[in-house]
């Protein structure tokens, strides 16, 4: 298969639940049912029932590589799960990952704590769950250092926790994020963005990776400020928000590396291609030093446009690769039974194909610069790695296009793809256009071949596992809080659909 075929890997899900019921909801999910009564009005969303299962794979996975003793797990593992709303991840974590002796199930809402009492009992897990009615920041800075897993999973953004969270976490400890404001990550507000996160978010086609590289940035000083850093060791973006897992170290030295694994990001507002600033260096002495800048002209050199300033973002590794490899070893051997096991297959497969660079490119969106019909991946990936570069795709979308080949050498390969499919390429682009400029350009790359390779297809694609999957309903998305009606939000959303539109 070639091009932007990738829609035979996009797979519907089905909603496991129907939540309008005005009477109580028995739901089944991993190992445990839970039941929900309405008059508890207590938060709970089917749709992040990937996010729990793969949170019970990564824990059981770094309980599992994590040896005991000083610089290991300690002989009780302790969790924290900071915002318990219903309790099923909690009552999940208890009968699905060995090697727990305590968990904390907190929330700050009467109804949470009575019904996690209740569905704890009748899944037999009293004895490891203890629910807890607390402010959820305020519990865990009463905690520092007792927990050896910190989860936290908030509505909207999880910045107002994290400084808790890292004060509450064990050293050599994790703590898993969710932020679900993904809407802000991803560039609709910047100036949001910068206020929660302290970093500018980019209207781009790599918003998705930028929103969780904004994330890491924004746990890695928070970590940096009490002498703590962070390891990455998986980052991804679901459905409708973003999921990572830190350890978190001690370690004031390694913390002032962390500026030479910062970079503001420029985009230009043409062509869309991406630079990087790094903030600072590390020199061969092992100093540190100052980075020189800027990367970029006041216009860009390939179309003549202006650039915006995005970040400061993380611009090191991800993921950690070996942790990731472990947890598909873990998913094999122990966790199958996982309602969504299929769909983790394929991210944690995607994830490892990644390479390390940051961000990627849309291939539809640079060909329709140069006013070309869109290459097919394995083309525009075969003429990549035939000059030597690497390349793969991102999990975060289809036709995503993540290489270490310069700006320059992309350009030259889409201007000879434009050449061979546009006889009069110039025709279709006005004067002054960024595709103008670009296809006016001289192409300086030799030897540039689209001869399909072997090795472009990635093992993931040619495998058929299920990679990418769409919205199964209407209105897929975070939910509601549950002080709302959750049937009043869907109607006014529905109302609200196609506004803008009617508008004009």
């Amino acid at each position: 298969m070639e091009g932007s075929d990738e829609s035979s890997h996009l797979q519907p899900c089905t909603l496991p639940v129907d939540l309008s019921s005005s009477t109580s909801t028995d739901i089944s999910e991993g190992k445990c049912t839970i039941q929900l009564d309405p008059k508890y009005n207590t938060f709970y969303n089917p749709a992040q029932e990937v996010n729990r299962d793969i949170s019970v794979l990564a824990i059981q996975t770094f309980i599992n590589i994590t040896p005991k003793g000083k610089r290991g797990r300690p002989e009780s593992v302790s969790i924290l799960e900071a915002m318990a709303a219903s309790g099923i991840r909690s009552i999940r974590y208890a009968k699905e990952i060995t090697g727990i002796f305590k968990i904390i199930a907190n929330d700050m809402s009467q109804g949470s704590f009575d019904l996690i009492c209740q569905n704890s009992t009748a899944n037999g897990t009293s004895s490891i769950v203890q629910p807890k009615l607390s402010e959820a920041s305020s519990l865990m800075y009463s905690q520092p250092n007792e927990h050896f897993i910190v989860d936290i999973d908030p509505y909207g953004t999880p910045v107002p926790f994290l400084d808790s969270a890292i004060k509450c976490v064990k050293d050599g400890g994790i703590i898993l994020v969710t932020a679900t404001d993904l809407a802000i990550l991803a560039g609709n507000a910047a100036e949001t963005c910068y206020a929660k996160y302290g970093s500018m978010s980019l209207k781009s086609s790599a918003c998705h990776e930028l929103a969780l590289r904004i994330v890491i940035h924004a746990v890695q000083t928070t970590a940096n400020k009490y002498g703590r850093y962070v390891e990455p060791l998986l980052s991804l973006k679901i459905d409708f928000y973003v999921r990572l897992l830190f350890r978190v170290k001690r370690g004031p030295e390694v913390c002032k590396k962390s500026v030479s694994k910062t970079s503001l990001v420029y985009q230009c507002v043409g062509c869309h291609s991406l630079s990087f600033q790094q903030l600072g260096i590390i020199k061969k002495d092992g100093k540190h030093g100052f980075a020189a800048g800027p990367t970029v002209s006041a216009h860009c050199e390939h179309c003549n446009s202006i650039h915006y300033v995005g970040g400061p973002i993380w611009s090191a590794p991800i993921h950690d690769k070996a942790f990731v490899k472990s947890m598909l070893e873990t998913l094999i051997e122990t966790h199958s039974y996982l309602g969504t096991s299929g769909r983790i297959e394929g991210l944690l497969n995607l994830v490892l194909e990644e390479i390390e660079n940051p961000l990627y490119y849309d291939t539809n969106q640079l060909c329709s610069v140069v006013k070309t019909i869109a290459i097919p991946m394995l083309k525009i990936r075969s003429a990549l790695m035939n000059l030597g570069f690497e390349v793969s795709l991102s999990h975060t979308g289809p036709n995503t296009l993540k290489t270490n080949a310069p700006n320059a050498i992309l350009w030259d390969i889409l201007r000879e793809w434009a050449k061979m499919n546009n006889a009069n390429s110039k025709s279709n682009l006005a004067p002054k256009s960024p595709g103008f400029y670009l296809v006016e350009k001289p192409t300086l790359t030799q030897n540039i071949s689209f001869d399909v390779r072997t090795d472009a297809n990635p093992i993931s694609r040619e495998s058929g596992i299920l990679r990418f999957q769409m919205n199964p309903t209407k209105f897929w998305g975070p939910g509601v809080r549950s002080t709302f009606k959750a049937d009043a939000v869907v109607e006014k959303r529905r109302i609200n659909q196609g506004k803008r539109k009617r508008v004009e």
